[in-house]
């Protein structure tokens, strides 16, 4: 019974054709679930997967509408979420929606808080752009995440061990993930998200201190040319357009754009919902408001230790210097470390006087 519902639905979903996660729950191949407003003929619905969740099909069912915003209440508001794999891993809702339609029911269905857009990027590679092999570095080591993999006799830093065990199983039936090991420490870590037919989808994490090394790079052509080697043509790999690294290292494996999206964040707590707020308005180069933000967010608990450096980032923009350095002191108080591009960019330098800036450089470091 539920195949044929989750088949039923399929049609329903076709305007998420290019995010592979959809039809492989559908497939029955990766985890989720499925609300619609009708079993046998759905007219609209919301499905939750391993990789977000997404909202299609026709706006105006009054009660699936009244049904999804109970469910939001309870997930947002007492914790009560439906994760497929692990509800501790989930601190946002973040969906995507087939038709713009949507948006005007967002301040019925989300009325906690609004959600806020995330601008994406789709590629794809059906060709690995380099050799990888002759760029692993001596002392390190390229594993396949599958069945031989011993994770107990490895090392993971804390940002890949969540990674690592967020639908470790079903990554490793998969079979199709890699992960670069330094010595005994896990240093680059591809998820094998999914897959539908012939086509798949990777995800990547770097730890901190072994970025722009291009460890990730030849780690992820590792892992398209495995996927290609057990008869999938195409790769998917996700990002968000600010996020220049992931970018970056796609582009060099072989990916290209396939398209632009947008998916949408209902974060759970108000303080990293004013983060989330403040990020975009930075990124939008709107300081003053982003700055707003920030403060809230401090105000209200605790938040991600990157809005500190971008409330810092934000004063020095307005030109007040030494509150920024308050920032960045807060920030590496709160155990951020990654000072690299601070210290290299010269519009930063130039807004603090020098012996300001060296005062700063010396705290920071």
């Amino acid at each position: 019974m539920k195949k044929q519902a989750f088949e039923n639905a399929r049609l329903l979903f076709r305007g998420f054709d290019y995010q592979v996660i959809v039809r492989a729950v559908i497939d029955g191949t990766s985890p989720g679930k499925i609300w619609v407003n009708d079993v046998n003929h759905p007219e609209c619905g919301f499905m939750a997967t391993t990789e977000g969740w997404f909202l299609a099909g026709g706006p105006e069912k009054d009660e699936f509408n009244h049904g999804l915003r109970k469910l939001v209440h309870d997930m947002v508001l007492r914790g009560d979420y439906y994760s497929p794999v692990n509800p501790e891993f989930l601190s946002e809702l973040f969906f995507h929606i087939d038709t713009e339609r949507w948006i005007s029911k967002f301040d019925f269905i989300f009325d906690i808080r609004p959600p806020l857009p995330s601008h994406r990027i789709h590629f794809t590679c059906n060709q690995v752009a380099f050799d990888w092999r002759e760029k692993i570095p001596e002392g390190y080591r390229l594993l396949s995440v599958d069945s031989t993999l011993d994770v107990d006799a490895l090392e993971f830093p804390k940002d890949i061990k969540k990674w690592m065990e967020y639908n470790l199983e079903d990554q490793k039936k998969r079979g199709f993930g890699k992960c670069l090991v330094h010595g005994n420490k896990v240093v680059v870590w591809i998820n094998a998200d999914c897959a539908s037919g012939d086509e798949c989808e990777i995800g990547i994490i770097t730890t901190e201190d072994y970025r722009r090394r291009g460890l990730g790079a030849l780690t992820a052509a590792a892992a398209v040319e495995g996927c290609f080697s057990r008869g999938y043509s195409l790769v998917g790999w996700h990002s968000d357009d600010i996020n220049s690294g992931s970018i970056g290292t796609a582009q060099k494996v072989g990916f290209t754009k396939e398209r632009d999206y947008i998916h949408y964040i209902c974060m759970f707590s108000e303080a990293e919902h004013f983060a989330e707020s403040g990020l975009r308005h930075f990124y939008n180069n709107q300081f003053k408001d982003a700055l707003s933000d920030f403060e809230e967010a401090f105000r209200i608990g605790e938040v991600s230790t990157w809005a500190y450096v971008l409330a810092g980032r934000s004063c020095t923009a307005l030109g007040d210097t030494k509150e920024a350095s308050k920032y960045f002191i807060s920030a590496k108080l709160e155990g951020w470390s990654n000072w690299d591009w601070l210290f290299k960019n010269e519009e930063m330098k130039s807004r603090f006087g020098a012996k300001e800036w060296q005062e700063l450089v010396a705290q920071l470091e």
